[in-house]
């Protein structure tokens, strides 16, 4: 048996009212998601447990099979494992995004989206200005960077209160500042940055070219080293992860699934979703599980832009789904379709109400079902309270 798991990131939402009441997924052109609708189950799970703010790296453990309460320790040190940043046991590594600022506000999450070419410029910089041998900046993909504190963990920094800096848009940044014993040490690092990137002359250039400068880092969800024991372990399966996303691919080092590598695949709209797809088929040639995760949808939901989380699903549909469908077809295979939260595009960040998914393949009944969507989920009584018992289930080991 072959088991393929496609995770479109923030997919689910809510009704619009542009959309006469109706959701992205039910708008979609998702010949393929329905299809394996009609010939499979739907059903719901809740994919972030109670006093945990959701978040991609609590939602997929918990997709993954690893219960959050007990092996969750930061976005930071997991995505730490996958740029091969090594963490002591006494320190502490934090995501860093380059941001924008404007007039005191977190006007972008993503700078822009800028290109890891000038990410690298910033980066290295910031090591020259504020770096030491206690405070080290790593380039990861585009916006998303790391920062380590050396044998920092005494000084608790990780149960300081901080912010996503996608759950701020718009707000003012005085106000979300990290909180708590000893978080003046990340106000400080923050603060610096905006004097030392707010002039620099890749900034110049982007606002020349009327691109949002990253004009300022955003220091949150920091941890200690990540310890988990492997997915092989757990389910006696041999698997790999495909993703663009240092948070996912980190996840998959941990636990021992092989990490594969996509040219063009990059975490936004225009990644290689072709790629991703033939990489998952090349891959279950010899391995048992595939995990896809496909970051694109909720690049959309944070942006509020409505056109391109619908066109996002619909290439996912076709590109992805499709594609792994029609190279499957005559084998035992399974196939589990879920998002790991919602991102309403109303609100622009993630929620944690339960999702939607859908299950087909080899061994599954037919449930009646004649699409994909939030409200087809709501209306199926298959429930499961916690995204490990999804799993579990999906890869027949309850």
């Amino acid at each position: 048996m072959k088991y393929v798991m496609i995770i479109p990131d923030g997919a689910a939402d809510k009704p619009i009212e542009e959309l006469g009441g109706k959701t992205p997924l039910e708008v979609a052109d998702t010949p393929n998601f329905n299809a394996l609708a009609k010939k499979g189950i739907i059903g719901r799970t809740k994919t972030v447990p109670k006093g945990f703010i959701p978040a991609s790296d609590i939602a997929n453990l918990s997709l993954l099979g690893y219960e959050p309460q007990k092996f969750y320790s930061g976005r930071g040190p997991l995505e730490a494992a996958n740029i091969g940043v090594e963490l002591g046991e006494d320190d502490l590594a934090f995501r860093c995004n380059l941001v924008t600022n404007a007039e005191g506000k977190l006007f972008d999450y993503s700078a822009g989206h800028i290109r890891d070419k000038e990410a690298k410029i910033l980066i290295d910089c910031l090591n020259s200005e504020l770096g030491s041998d206690e405070l080290k900046f790593f380039l990861g993909t585009s916006y998303r960077n790391l920062a380590l504190f050396k044998n920092s963990r005494h000084l608790e920094l990780d149960k300081t209160k901080n912010f996503a800096p996608h759950d701020i848009i718009g707000k003012k940044i005085s106000k979300h500042l990290p909180r708590g014993k000893n978080s003046n040490i990340l106000r400080e690092v923050i603060e610096a940055s905006a004097s030392i990137l707010g002039e620099h002359e890749v900034n110049k250039v982007r606002i020349d070219l009327e691109e949002n400068p990253a004009n300022m880092i955003w220091l949150w969800s920091g941890g200690p080293k990540a310890n988990m024991p492997l997915f092989k372990d757990l389910f006696g399966l041999e698997g790999a992860v495909i993703s663009a996303v240092d948070l996912i691919k980190g996840i998959g080092k941990i636990i021992g699934l092989d990490v594969l590598k996509v040219k063009g695949a990059n975490g936004y709209y225009d990644t290689n979703y072709a790629g991703k797809a033939q990489a998952a088929i090349d891959a279950l040639k010899s391995l048992d599980f595939v995990f896809i995760h496909i970051e694109a949808t909720d690049e959309a939901g944070h942006n509020q832009d409505l056109r391109m989380k619908i066109a996002c699903l619909e290439r996912i549909d076709k590109l992805v789904l499709g594609k792994i469908n029609e190279a499957l077809e005559g084998q035992d295979y399974r196939i589990l379709i879920t998002p790991d939260h919602p991102t309403p595009l109303a609100i622009r960040t993630h929620t944690n109400e339960p999702v939607p998914f859908l299950m087909s393949g080899s061994d599954i009944k037919s449930g009646d079902f004649s699409s994909y969507s939030e409200k087809s989920a709501q209306a199926s009584s298959l429930y499961f309270d916690k995204g490990t018992d999804l799993i579990r289930y999906f890869l027949q080991k309850n």
